[in-house]
């Protein structure tokens, strides 16, 4: 029984990071006049004013992604996390399907 304990350990280890979410920052092009919760991209967005916020269980920021936001809240100005954003031309795909 004991010998499991190191193996469980060394599990959780891998596991619990990989778990964590990376927080996505969507900068709307028409700011919200009350917070609002949104559900898009299987997350809970929260938004206030231009930013809505949440935190996804994915790393980077893909047209993908952002297009499943945009259709929720409308046009994108801006879609990011801590370490990168997506570029104009991609930014002006997601828009596409946004939410009239």
């Amino acid at each position: 029984m004991n010998r499991f304990i190191p193996l469980a350990a060394a599990a959780a280890a891998i596991v619990l990071p990989a778990a964590a979410g990376t927080s996505f920052t969507a900068k709307v092009a028409t700011p919200f006049e009350t917070q609002e919760n949104v559900v898009a991209a299987k997350a809970l967005w929260s938004c206030s004013g231009d930013t809505c916020v949440a935190e996804l269980n994915r790393r980077t920021v893909t047209v993908r992604t952002c297009k499943k936001v945009a259709s929720e809240v409308g046009v994108l100005a801006g879609f990011s996390n801590d370490k990168e954003s997506l570029s104009e031309e991609d930014l002006a795909k997601c828009n596409e399907a946004a939410k009239d």
